[in-house]
């Protein structure tokens, strides 16, 4: 899988998309921040690669870009709200954009990328301030770890599935060890009040359920508790 992996990302960036704003995100993400940050080793259980295209985006138009993974030996399929995804045994990739205004259960089309993306809450923030990590010769976009570990924190506040948020959980605590801890309060102190009370309710609840991570938990909550007491 890893070579299927490293062949969509040099595409990517062969067709300049890292360049134009398109972020890797989830958990191939995750795995960039091992692999080049030293974030603590846990198994990958995904097989989605997941990429984040600014809406709107402001690329250019990359009429083969498709066809062009297509040829990697993917198929095209489309998910119930219309967007499109690619699928062999192995891998399934799939594009999300941010959900604008009152939001919509449609996909949401990137005419220049020939795509719809699904459309998703939160993920805007994952667009500020990227970083660019190095891997095998291929230069990827990836969140700034402090968003990336504030949106997965907030995201398993909101998940109904035990197991999805439990993963959110750990990717977030693991990359909370690698991130700056200025960085992280300074990010969390800018959420909306709503956003910063889901993150610490969630924090507070994850020793019960990763029990392994105590210490990591306690370090993050003590990151982020003095911000907690600023005005609303």
């Amino acid at each position: 899988m890893i070579r299927t992996i490293s062949r969509i990302l040099k595409l990517f960036a062969d067709d300049g998309l890292f360049d134009e704003g398109v972020a890797l995100i989830g958990s191939w993400c995750f795995w960039c921040y091992q692999r080049k940050l030293g974030a603590r080793g846990i198994p990958l259980k995904t097989q989605d690669i997941d990429f984040l295209i600014p809406n709107p985006y402001g690329g250019r138009k990359h009429a083969l870009f498709v066809d062009r993974l297509q040829a990697l030996g993917f198929n095209r399929d489309f998910n119930s709200d219309g967007s499109l995804f690619l699928w062999n045994e192995e891998v399934k990739i799939e594009f999300i954009t941010p959900e604008k205004g009152r939001g919509t259960d449609r996909a949401i089309r990137i005419d220049k990328l020939g795509i719809s993306a699904i459309p998703l809450r939160f993920v805007s923030m994952l667009l500020d301030d990227p970083i660019t990590v190095r891997d095998q010769g291929v230069d990827i976009r990836v969140p700034h770890p402090a968003n990336f570990c504030l949106h997965k924190l907030l995201i398993a506040s909101r998940r109904r599935k035990i197991e999805k948020s439990l993963k959110d959980l750990e990717q977030a605590i693991c990359t909370a060890a690698v991130a700056d801890g200025g960085e992280l309060r300074t990010l969390f102190i800018s959420l909306p009040a709503g956003w910063r009370r889901a993150i610490l309710r969630v924090l507070e609840r994850a020793g019960e359920s990763l029990p392994l991570y105590d210490e990591e938990i306690a370090a993050l909550r003590r990151t982020l508790q003095p911000a907690s007491a600023k005005p609303s």
